[in-house]
Parts: C-alpha cells; sequence; structure tokens
C-alpha cells in the first residue's frame, strides 16, 4: 500500500526581463537544494516556472495540485505583477487570484509572497489558502532568499508553519533585515498556525540509531462543504494517552489516532 503523497512546492517567478528585477533564478536553485537536503526530503517535492503569466497559474495549479505556492518577483499596491505578451508586467487583482486559488487550489495551505510591499495581499490570500507570507516594505535579494531557504529548511524538519516562520524571520533579524524585510504571517480565522503542518503526518518517523522519536504531530483538515473536523495526529504509543486527553472528539472535531512504532532497529532513511 502506497503513503500519502509529498506535499509540493510550487515556485512561481514573475519578472520581466527588460525591466529588471530580483534574482529569482537564484532564489529557486537555493530553495531546491534546502528541500533536497531536508530531514524529511522524501516528504517535500519542488516544481518551478519562470516568466509566469497570469493565465499560466491555472494551468500549474492544475498539473502539480501544490500544497505551497511560492511567488518571486515584483508587486505593486495593485497586487501580484506577473508578464505580459509585450515582454512588461502587470498586476493581479488579489481578489481574483483569491478565487482561483479557492476554485483550483483546493490542495493550497500556504501562499509565500516573496516580493516586496505584499503583506497587504498576504492577508487577503490567507482566508482562502489557511496561512500566507508577505513582506509589509522593500525587501532585498539577499534576504528575501535567506528567510525562503531557512522557512523552508524548518518545514523540511517537521516544523508547522508558525514555528518555521518565527525561526527563519529570527535569521533574516541576526543579519540586520530592516523592519519592512521581516515577513509577516497571516492565517485564515479557523487556523492555528503552531499545528498547521504542510508535510503529512505519516512521512515524519522516528530518526534511524537515535532513539530519537518527533513530537506528536496533529494534521487537522475540514471535508470540502463540511463544517465537522478531523484531526489525525501521529506519536509513539506513550504519547496516545496524553494526545487522546488533549485531542478528545467534540461534536465538531473527531480524532484519529496513527500510531508510530517507536523501533530504531527499522531501516529508515537517513
Amino acid at each position: 500500500m502506497s503513503g500519502p503523497p509529498p506535499a509540493t512546492v510550487l515556485m512561481l517567478s514573475a519578472v520581466a526581463t527588460r525591466l529588471g528585477g530580483p534574482d529569482t533564478g537564484a532564489e529557486q536553485r537555493e530553495v531546491v537544494q534546502v528541500l533536497r537536503s531536508a530531514r524529511y526530503r522524501e516528504a517535500l517535492t519542488v516544481h518551478t516556472a519562470q516568466a509566469v503569466r497570469g493565465e499560466d497559474i491555472l494551468e500549474h495549479l492544475l498539473d502539480r495540485t501544490p500544497t505551497v505556492v511560492h511567488f518571486s518577483g515584483h508587486a505593486t499596491d495593485g497586487g501580484l505583477r506577473v508578464l505580459t505578451v509585450d515582454g512588461g508586467d502587470a498586476p493581479l487583482v488579489t481578489a481574483g487570484l483569491g478565487d482561483l486559488l479557492a476554485a483550483a487550489g483546493k490542495g493550497v495551505r500556504l501562499v509565500l509572497l516573496n516580493a516586496c510591499a505584499t503583506s497587504g495581499v498576504a492577508e487577503e490570500l490567507a482566508v482562502t489558502s489557511g496561512c500566507a507570507i508577505g513582506y509589509p516594505g522593500r525587501v532585498g535579494d539577499g534576504m528575501a532568499i535567506t528567510f525562503a531557504c531557512q522557512f523552508y529548511r524548518c518545514i523540511g524538519a517537521g516544523y508547522a508553519v508558525g514555528p518555521a516562520h518565527r525561526a527563519a524571520v529570527a535569521v533574516t533579524r541576526m543579519y540586520g533585515a530592516e523592519p519592512g524585510e521581516l515577513a509577516v504571517l497571516h492565517h485564515g480565522p479557523e487556523v492555528d498556525p503552531e499545528t498547521w503542518h504542510l508535510l503529512h503526518p505519516a512521512h515524519l518517523v522516528p530518526l534511524p540509531g537515535t532513539g530519537i522519536v518527533p513530537d506528536p504531530t496533529a494534521f487537522l483538515a475540514r471535508r470540502a462543504g463540511a463544517k465537522r473536523f478531523t484531526a489525525v495526529v501521529t506519536g509513539t504509543t506513550n504519547s496516545e494517552a496524553l494526545l487522546r486527553s488533549a485531542l478528545a472528539s467534540t461534536g465538531d472535531l473527531e480524532v484519529q489516532w496513527i500510531r508510530i512504532d517507536d523501533d530504531t532497529s527499522t531501516d529508515h532513511r537517513t
């Protein structure tokens, strides 16, 4: 029986070459390297696309069914800017982009906007995607790439979105990021970033030869059109009693327990 599919990061770059802009090629290359060396790298896959136009976004959503939509490029008060047929760029209407994610991005759990002045756009898109990250002001290439790499490093280590965001922001602060360069995390009204995981819990297996088992992890989902939530919780047998008492089933929450066998002799990947 095959396991759950890996989480997919879809990296979209939209930079008009003749207008100049950020080095999105370097950003994609470095993020790919981070994800390929992550602790839970088998739980992650990444796809990249350059020179994206507005009409390309639907195609990528349908083809890749991403968990994360990562945008690199320019943004203005009018919204994210994508390429036009004449080699220039033009803004996307944020409300329309949110509608597109709602219609064709059912698996999207995070939108990461690695572009200047995108915090407002992220706040609007978080209503649809669950979580979204943007910047309140101008952000340089170096800081944007640093944040992205450190954020995905944490996600690849099994962190939820909230802790991963805080750790990545802390790294950019260490490197002297200006206030406008500190990425801001927004989330929908029914989302807790502290437990909003991008990796399926079935992928979070014990590390080989260490005797260390990852902390019990909750993965919250809701069926389309339904008000009832299901919390899928994983952990060792020693964790079950504690987790069952903390996450007791209620009228609108059903808890399903998946036991992880705490046997460090099993031949897992390194």
